[in-house]
């Protein structure tokens, strides 16, 4: 096996469960397989601005993958790699949509969030999972309405952060008959559960921007590892040679990918890169 690029999701998967800190043996995976000439990126669902605490704990990495491949970066000059976004005309039939449910949502625009003054109002921890509060509280910036804020722009994501399954069957059929639209959700949404669920541009996946990166790159996808837990980890393990799926993971991803490594909270992703990459344990 010859590794030239690691990808890896961030919550549930490279940072422990309190969603803020890596876990030191991931750190120190990634560290010594940059040092070996690998490149290493994380692909998350977060916009740059919610990711920037990340970056600080990882000064060697080499690219950002944000809002589940709408936009990547290249660490060391700034420079957007690739992109792909949600069109003004798409996101304003959604938001038309969302008007007629009592639901709270946000866009990632230009690597920043937003919401509407009505969801703001509503953004507390009855509402939302305390760790979902906690993440977003410093971040967000209320504005009038996102449809006159955006203009004639594109978003990078429309992440409704808490709805039940039903709702969530409904406002897709819904979307679904207004255009192209990618769906997903990075944690499960079943029946008497609350969930999220996050709308793209069609081709923005994390398969997507870890297909452009590795374009980018002339590395051919039998040479990259990926690593999730989610259902939007899915498009990249798809395309990954090498995909490990965490423990912690949904059954879905467990189906997709074609390993299974340790949990995120006993540093997984390490022990992969170790075994497969580094040659700490042998084959």
């Amino acid at each position: 096996m010859s590794i030239k690029l690691i990808v890896t999701d961030l919550d549930g998967t490279f940072m422990n469960s309190n969603h803020v800190t890596i876990p030191q043996e991931n750190i120190e995976a990634f560290r010594k397989a940059h040092e070996m000439g690998v490149k290493v990126a994380v692909a998350s669902g977060r916009t740059k601005i919610l990711a920037d605490n990340v970056v600080e704990q990882l000064p060697f990495l080499d690219y950002l993958i944000t809002s589940n491949g709408a936009v990547t970066y290249d660490m060391k000059t700034g420079n957007v790699v690739c992109s792909t976004l949600l069109d003004n005309s798409q996101s304003n039939k959604i938001f038309d949509i969302l008007k007629d449910y009592n639901l709270i949502y946000e866009i990632y625009f230009k690597g920043d969030c937003y919401m509407n003054e009505k969801s703001y109002g509503m953004f507390d921890t009855e509402h939302v999972s305390p760790h979902i509060h906690d993440l977003l509280k410093d971040f967000i910036k209320p504005v009038p309405d996102l449809a006159t804020f955006i203009g004639n722009e594109g978003i990078e994501k429309l992440n409704i952060l808490s709805l039940t399954g039903e709702e969530r069957i409904e406002i897709e059929e819904k979307v679904r008959k207004t255009g192209d639209v990618a769906f997903a959700s990075s944690f499960p949404v079943t029946k008497g559960k609350n969930g999220n669920l996050e709308m793209t541009g069609v081709n923005a996946t994390k398969g997507f921007a870890v297909k452009g990166l590795a374009d980018a790159l002339e590395i051919s996808k039998e040479n990259i590892m990926c690593f999730g837990d989610g259902e939007n980890d899915c498009s990249m393990l798809e395309f990954a040679e090498y995909s490990f799926a965490m423990a912690n993971g949904t059954e879905l991803v467990k189906n997709t990918a074609k390993y299974v490594t340790d949990t995120n909270d006993n540093g997984g992703v390490a022990k992969a890169v170790a075994k497969y990459v580094l040659n700490k344990s042998g084959e």
